[in-house]
């Protein structure tokens, strides 16, 4: 309502300075006789030009909610997974406070994402989330995409328990993840460090912004893997922002029907399309869903997708 009420403030703005300036024309030349018989006439001139602008807007809205309903978007296991896959590598840690019994506690800690799906830890002994794993094995972890900017952007909630991993194969396996994800982290083999993991999944809870939340299934989430596509996104999305951010707001005119579009910068870019925030005259920025055409299975048809929806969208105004 407030993208609905600025754009019939702008339109009725000028419709009434067209109106105002025909006046004065028209009153110099000497055709009408009585200014306040075409004061009225402005007016409801001016009245019918807006209401019909914010006719044509509140349908324009119509059309793009309508389409981001049904626009192709991965299915939210797959989301989650990606999420937590590609993440940089941190999240925040949710224990069972020991010292303050019943009381959650928070840390922000270092993760490395395994290829089952869960996630693998490296803690300090000295450390207070450490003491509360020890004491109850109960934990969440909050992992945050990559590209998360707000509360439109997506995140993953890992519910379950995180344990001590004790066998010597079990730790020299989550030292090669952990060393993978995190190249510096010579810090693990000191003597107060141990490795941990989360053992058992019992819940996932998936934001991929406004109107995107889902419990997932740990079964559907353990089954599903990471989408390819987004493995590669960060370059393909910053090339189109650092050299073509004109052929993505005219991708967006085309293809989603929204008019106005001042800026249009890709968040993210997966097997399905793209996740774009736009700017509109108006001021309003928002992100949206744009659909490639058909999948993408590799880098090559993405590069191959967005060269073709660009040249179907040359001269969209």
């Amino acid at each position: 309502m407030h993208t609905l009420a600025r754009t019939v403030q702008f339109f009725t703005a000028a419709a009434l300075v067209h109106r105002a300036s025909a006046f004065r024309r028209t009153f110099a030349a000497g055709r009408i006789a009585s200014p306040r018989a075409s004061r009225s006439a402005m007016a409801a001139a001016a009245a019918e030009s807006g209401g019909a602008a914010a006719d044509a807007e509140r349908e324009a809205m119509q059309r793009f909610m309508a389409h981001q309903k049904t626009a192709a978007k991965l299915p939210y296991p797959v989301q989650a997974r990606s999420v937590f896959a590609y993440a940089p590598g941190y999240a925040v840690l949710s224990t069972l406070c020991k010292a303050d019994e019943g009381y959650p506690a928070g840390a922000v800690v270092g993760f490395a994402p395994g290829a089952d799906g869960l996630p693998i830890f490296f803690l300090s002994s000295i450390s207070g989330h450490t003491q509360d794993l020890l004491a109850s094995s109960k934990a969440s972890l909050t992992v945050t995409a990559g590209n998360f900017d707000g509360a439109d952007s997506a995140r993953v909630n890992l519910l379950g328990d995180v344990r001590k991993l004790t066998e010597p194969a079990d730790v020299a396996a989550a030292r090669e993840v952990y060393l993978a994800k995190h190249k510096d982290a010579y810090w693990i083999d000191f003597g107060d460090f141990a490795a941990f993991r989360m053992t058992e999944l019992r819940k996932v809870r998936f934001v991929g912004g406004f109107a995107g939340a889902a419990d997932v299934a740990p079964a559907d989430y353990l089954a599903t893997a990471p989408d390819a596509v987004l493995a590669y996104s960060a370059g393909v999305a910053s090339h189109m922002n650092d050299d073509h951010r004109d052929s993505t707001a005219a991708m967006v005119r085309h293809y989603v029907g929204l008019s106005g579009i001042e800026d249009a910068h890709i968040m993210s870019v997966d097997s399905l399309g793209m996740q774009v925030r736009v700017k509109r005259a108006g001021g309003e920025s928002f992100k949206l869903r744009l659909p490639f055409p058909r999948p993408a299975e590799s880098r090559k048809d993405v590069k191959d997708l967005i060269v073709e929806m660009t040249r179907a969208s040359a001269g969209a105004s």
